[in-house]
């Protein structure tokens, strides 16, 4: 293939054997799909080859892809979505693949031992297709007869990618008809930053305060993440008191509820190496409490808060080694006042953290999250389904999202045309429902009320702008935001009317005992200390 003085022969001399019959078995086998990667890189560099190089790598991609698939298959199918068809799999592998021998190729060129000037050495491609390896294909007119195939070859071949890509972004498995009906609602929102500030002169844009109390003060919201203090028990007495079994508490988490280990480190080392189809959600956690409380939040900072992107606790008091920030508000500070804190939080939220962050959580000073089951589940095709406006997966491009707003659903007084979703165990927005909220709802939606029903006022504002609580409950019918603790949602028994108790008059559509959690659960509220060391104890196997 290079200058060496295969060109010198005559054309009758230089023959290329290709019967298979008297090849070893070496070779005979496929090159290593890194092999050709590297190979290719060499010998097409320089010549212009780049879209048969793609080619190539694409044809070698599906080749790994499809033996990947029958081994799988042959092996019982592994953890396979069984939603998830066989074709779709097939190309979002082979998309996968090609994507590792396409970095490795360009890896290759910045190797110490790469070799230059091939291009003034070595034919092409094209020209060892048209005058060596002729009986490749036979064609009447040569070379050039075969470059023109070979040029559609590899169209067709761009075309099939373009196609698996677009396949690629049609859902396993559409909306069911009630969420694709709450997802149509909602109107697409550009997710471009619009400063709603109004030069922070003004609640419920004042902003924050630092210990002495000026304005202006930006938390580090990724402090605890980079920097987690260790989760330990206090002494063999407070683990043997903690971890004791046999309360409901322990019944749930054990036998219905966990953390989904495997699929969060998995996904884990997809994104670490790069082949992942997006980066990972940034999620950030927002808890609210007074200085009072600050005694609960200890707890959290050991516990579930650090495993959030970013991480903040608004309180009336700012305190940057426990993480606290006052965020001031309109009107006094008391739980009948709850819908002006929450307003200027938000507020506050959305002018300093928008754009770094894709999810936005909020929940009380006893909260629980289990955020590797969150960080899945937003992350799931169901989720990127739902924001991209039910019909397609989302490709990273766009510019606009449909807002989500996630949560445990209750219906005020039984009233389903009136949903909420309650704020016990907090509730989940993406970022065209935050700015939906900030932006467009809080200027004109009870700007001045007083009220301790924040969770109510919330949506009541996104309900406004036809933003309705998503249905969150997992495929099996199971809650994945839990209002009370584990064992409650075991052990409640809805009586045989449900009106006569307001939890059952609230619900919808839930199923009761071990079923009402879902096994994934992401949320529980009522979590004081004791309770959320122990529960974090025995869902991280530290019990």
């Amino acid at each position: 293939m290079c200058a060496d003085g295969i060109d010198v022969l005559s054309s009758s001399a230089a023959d290329v054997i290709v019967d298979p019959r008297v090849l070893t078995p070496y070779e005979r086998a496929e090159l290593p799909g890194p092999l050709v990667a590297r190979l290719v890189s060499a010998w097409m560099s320089g010549h212009g080859d780049d879209a048969i190089a793609s080619g190539i790598l694409g044809a070698v991609a599906k080749s790994s892809a499809t033996a990947w698939q029958h081994r799988k298959q042959r092996d019982g199918g592994g953890m396979k979505d069984h939603a998830m068809s066989d074709r779709r799999e097939l190309a979002d592998k082979t998309l996968e693949m090609k994507n590792v021998l396409v970095r490795i190729a360009s890896e290759a060129k910045q190797s110490e031992s790469f070799p230059t000037g091939l291009a003034k050495k070595c034919r092409p491609f094209l020209w060892y297709a048209a005058n060596v390896h002729t009986k490749i294909l036979e064609f009447p007119e040569g070379g050039m007869a075969y470059q023109r195939l070979l040029h559609s070859e590899i169209e067709h071949q761009e075309h099939l990618i373009e196609s698996n890509e677009e396949e690629s972004l049609l859902p396993s498995k559409p909306l069911d008809e009630n969420r694709m009906a709450i997802v149509a609602m909602a109107s697409p929102v550009k997710l471009a930053y619009v400063d709603a500030s109004g030069g922070h002169v003004a609640h419920p844009h004042k902003g924050a305060t630092d210990e002495n109390g000026r304005f202006g003060y930006v938390h580090d919201e990724t402090a605890l993440h980079l920097d987690p203090p260790a989760f330990e028990f206090a002494n063999d007495d407070e683990h043997a008191r903690l971890c004791k079994k046999g309360d409901p508490n322990w019944k749930m988490l054990t036998e219905k509820v966990y953390v989904d280990l495997t699929n969060h480190e998995a996904a884990e080392r997809r994104a670490e190496h790069g082949l992942a189809r997006k980066k990972r959600a940034k999620i950030f956690c927002l808890v609210y409490t007074i200085e009072k409380f600050h005694d609960r939040i200890p707890a959290i900072r050991e516990t579930w808060g650090p495993k959030c992107d970013g991480f903040m606790v608004a309180s009336t008091k700012t305190d940057k080694k426990l993480g606290t920030v006052n965020i001031p508000h309109e009107g006094p500070e008391e739980y009948n006042n709850i819908w002006q804190k929450v307003r200027s939080m938000w507020s506050y939220i959305y002018d300093n953290y928008y754009e770094k962050y894709d999810y936005f959580h909020i929940g009380g000073d006893d909260l629980y999250l289990l955020v590797e089951n969150l960080r899945l589940y937003l992350e799931s095709e169901e989720i990127q389904l739902a924001s991209n406006g039910g019909q397609t997966l989302p490709n990273g491009s766009e510019d606009e999202q449909t807002p989500l707003f996630m949560g445990r659903r209750f219906a005020e007084g039984g009233n389903r045309e009136r949903m909420f979703i309650s704020g016990g165990s907090g509730y989940t927005m993406n970022k065209a429902a935050l700015k939906s909220l900030v932006v467009d709802g809080f200027p004109t939606c009870f700007p001045h009320m007083h009220t301790f029903s924040e969770d109510v006022m919330v949506a009541t504002c996104l309900r406004k702008m036809d933003i309705l609580p998503y249905d969150t409950k997992d495929e099996a019918g199971g809650e994945r935001y839990m209002p009370f603790q584990p064992g409650h949602h075991l052990t409640y028994n809805p009586p045989k009317n449900p009106k006569d108790d307001w939890y059952s008059n609230y619900s919808v559509d839930v199923k009761w005992g071990i079923d009402h959690c879902a096994a994934k659960s992401v949320a529980f509220h009522y979590i004081k200390e004791d309770l959320m060391k122990r529960m974090h104890g025995i869902l991280y196997h530290h019990c």
